[in-house]
C-alpha cells in the first residue's frame, strides 16, 4: 500500500469560462470505475474559511491540455473549511468514469469566498482577486467496478495570506493542499485532558505535519496518515497547561492507533 503524492500549483487568472473541457467519456469504451474527491481541512485561526467550489475536474493521460476533462461535479457549493475537521468530510465530486490512467485533478472556485475573524466576514481573493483554479498533477490508475477515492486535506492556516494595513487587511487565498489515497492510511486517536484546554493535535515525521483540533470532550482523530512513526505533539490554547510530545507513534494502513487519554502536564 502506498501514499499518492500529488503537487500543487496555483493557475492565476484562469477563468472557468476560459477552460475547455469534456463530459464525454475520455476513450471508447464502457468499462468505468468510480472517482470520488473529499474534502477535510487541517484547523486554522479564524472564525470560518468559506470556499464556493464551482466544479472539480479529471484529466486522462493522454488528452491535450485543454482537451479530455471529464467534469465530477458541475454544482457550486459553499464549504466552511473549519467544519471539516475529526472526521467530517465533505464529498465535492463524485462520478463513474471510464478507467484508465488520470494525471490531473483540478478545482474551480466561484465567487462568493469569504474568511470570518472576530466575527466580521471578509472577501477572500485569488491573486489580483481573479477566479482561479487550484490543479493537482498526479498518477491515478482507474480500474473497472472499484472506488477510487482522493482526499484533499486543505490547510485554512497556511491557505490565508493577510496584505495591505493592518487595521483593514485583505485576505487573499493561496491554496495549500495534501492529498492521498484513502485506504492506503492509517488513524491516530485518542482523548486530551482537560478538554477546556481546547487543544490542537499536530501529527509529524521529517517530511510532513498533519493537524486537527480536539472536539469539546477532547477526543480528536488524525486522519489520512500514511504508514509511518510520528511524534504526536498536542498544543492547548489556554494558558494553564503545557505541550507535551508522543514519540515512535506507529500508524499502519487501514487501522487504528488509539493514544487513550492523554493528561496535559500544568504549568
Amino acid at each position: 500500500m502506498r501514499m499518492l503524492t500529488l503537487s500543487v500549483s496555483l493557475l492565476a487568472f484562469l477563468l472557468v469560462a476560459g477552460c475547455s473541457n469534456s463530459d464525454s467519456p475520455a476513450a471508447a469504451t464502457t468499462s468505468t470505475g468510480t472517482f470520488q474527491v473529499s474534502l477535510i481541512d487541517s484547523p486554522g485561526p479564524y472564525t470560518q474559511v468559506n470556499i464556493v467550489v464551482d466544479s472539480v475536474q479529471v484529466h486522462v493521460a493522454y488528452g491535450d491540455s485543454l482537451a479530455n476533462w471529464i467534469t465530477l461535479n458541475r454544482i457550486p457549493t459553499t464549504y466552511d473549511l473549519l467544519k471539516l475537521v475529526n472526521g467530517a468530510e465533505a464529498v465535492i465530486g463524485k462520478a463513474d468514469i471510464p478507467v484508465g490512467h488520470y494525471t490531473q485533478l483540478r478545482l474551480f472556485l466561484g465567487a462568493g469566498c469569504t474568511v470570518v475573524v472576530d466575527n466580521v466576514a471578509h472577501p477572500l481573493t485569488g491573486p489580483s482577486g481573479s477566479q482561479s483554479g487550484i490543479k493537482l498533477t498526479m498518477n491515478a490508475d482507474v480500474v473497472a467496478d472499484v472506488l477510487y477515492t482522493i482526499t484533499l486535506d486543505f490547510d485554512a492556516a497556511r491557505s490565508i495570506v493577510t496584505t495591505g494595513n493592518p487595521n483593514s487587511p485583505s485576505y487573499i487565498l493561496k491554496p495549500v493542499i495534501r492529498a492521498v489515497v484513502t485506504g492506503t492510511t492509517g488513524i491516530v486517536a485518542g482523548t486530551v485532558s482537560p478538554a477546556s484546554s481546547a487543544p490542537f493535535v499536530y501529527a509529524a515525521t521529517s517530511t510532513d505535519t498533519i493537524a486537527t483540533a480536539a472536539d469539546t470532550t477532547g477526543g480528536f482523530k488524525l486522519r489520512y496518515l500514511g504508514p509511518d512513526t510520528y511524534s504526536v505533539r498536542i498544543v492547548p490554547q489556554d494558558t494553564l497547561h503545557r505541550d507535551t510530545t508522543i514519540t515512535g507513534v506507529v500508524v499502519s494502513a487501514a487501522l487504528t492507533t488509539n493514544l487513550g487519554t492523554i493528561t496535559l502536564p500544568a504549568k
